[in-house]
């Protein structure tokens, strides 16, 4: 145990001897605190490579800082957006080979589905005109999520926070979503339309109502039809509840002969049926009827007379022509049998109004006592002939005063 030193008045004190180890002069501090918290105030947390990497070579906060803003964020922005572009790029090519295998194979399954009648080189250009827009569509959809999370990783890059600006997209998704409901539906249905292809370019369409045409353009939003007429119809895709497609796969001939009773049914059934497969050995018709015509018998009877139903299955969008051509040689062919067409019966009602009777009012209307007879303008009162000359009696005293009678 020490003994305790006893300063005299005046006398200074000597330092005690520290047994703690002191650094060299002239060497720095060193420890890995240190280092680590000199590189997350130069570099942030955590640090980048560039910046860490200038630091361990440098060790100059200024320097490792300077690198990392304007060469660590720009070179890592411009990673994001090559390899974004890279992998869109791939993607895209995919799609593009995909759709176009899928224009070019034959038969009736599939996502593009063909037709089992019809023009080869119509259907295959059909199918290519489906496969493309169903191919755009899917390489939109892949570029809007790509770029999208491309743009959230370069905004996590530049230090913003992205908690606000997702709750500020959720809530305007919200807002947006109901005020253009419409739109919404109608790119739905438009695109549910092209994947199911319900109907497409060329095809004649009935959407209800009174619209009805041929297809000229279809987006994702709206389909603009071209009637008889002339008129172009532009119908949104969310409105069009039912359609009725009239170019799909195969159409029909359907005309009903009207006949008279006097016709008998077995011998016109024979003309028509003969003329039907005259025409469907025809080699300009053979290519456009696609099976055996039939006759399918009495269709319905009126007071007029019976009709024959005369069916035609053939290429789409054919019908009309092949209706017209028909209806042509059904006519020549019935007037060369002796049948005559059935007539409409018309009733004549004939009504006499005979303007010579007295009205009713006329008719009430009884002469007063003593009035003059009123004649008509045409008519002519009745004249007694004149008295034959003569003898005239006496008349007594005063028979002298009127005179003779003439």
């Amino acid at each position: 145990m020490p003994l305790p030193l006893t300063l005299a008045a005046g006398a200074t004190p000597t330092p005690s001897l520290s047994t703690s180890p002191t650094p060299s002069p002239g060497l720095p501090d060193v420890s890995l605190d240190g280092v680590k918290a000199a590189l997350m105030d130069a570099c942030g947390n955590p640090p980048g490579f560039l910046c860490r990497t200038v630091y361990d070579s440098t060790h100059s906060d200024y320097l490792a800082s300077g690198a990392q803003v304007f060469l660590g964020t720009p070179v890592t922005i411009i990673l994001i957006l090559l390899v974004a572009t890279i992998i869109r790029s791939l993607l895209h090519r995919l799609i593009k080979r995909t759709t176009r295998h899928m224009a070019s194979v034959t038969g009736n399954g599939g996502l593009l589905r063909g037709s089992l009648f019809g023009d080869s080189a119509i259907l295959l250009e059909r199918r290519r005109q489906r496969a493309e827009t169903v191919g755009s569509l899917l390489r939109s959809v892949v570029s809007i999520v790509i770029y999208g999370i491309a743009f959230i990783l370069v905004l996590g890059e530049l230090g913003i926070n992205l908690a606000p600006i997702v709750a500020s997209a959720g809530v305007l998704g919200i807002a947006v979503g109901f005020g253009a409901q419409n739109l919404v539906k109608d790119f739905l249905s438009g695109i549910f339309m092209l994947l199911e292809d319900q109907y497409g370019v060329g095809d004649v369409v009935d959407v209800g109502g009174t619209i009805s045409g041929t297809v000229e353009a279809v987006t994702f939003r709206m389909t603009r039809l071209r009637d008889v007429e002339g008129t172009v119809w532009y119908v949104r895709n969310g409105e069009i509840t039912r359609i009725g497609n009239k170019s799909q796969q195969w159409a029909r001939t359907v005309l009903d002969v009207p006949l008279d009773y006097d016709t008998d049914v077995a011998r016109a059934k024979d003309v028509l049926l003969e003329t039907t497969h005259t025409m469907w050995r025809d080699d300009q018709w053979a290519a456009l009827i696609i099976e055996e015509p039939e006759v399918w018998g009495m269709e319905s009877m009126t007071a007029d007379g019976y009709t024959l139903r005369v069916a035609v299955k053939t290429l789409p969008l054919k019908q009309w022509d092949v209706a017209r051509e028909l209806r042509e040689r059904l006519r020549l062919a019935l007037v060369g049998a002796g049948i005559n067409l059935g007539a409409v019966q018309r009733s004549l009602v004939m009504v006499d109004d005979d303007d010579d009777e007295p009205s009713p009012e006329e008719g009430d209307d009884e002469e007063e006592p003593g009035a003059p007879p009123q004649f008509g303008e045409d008519e002519i009162p009745r004249i007694d002939p004149p008295a034959q000359p003569g003898p005239v009696p006496s008349q007594g005293p005063g028979a002298g005063r009127g005179g003779s009678a003439t």
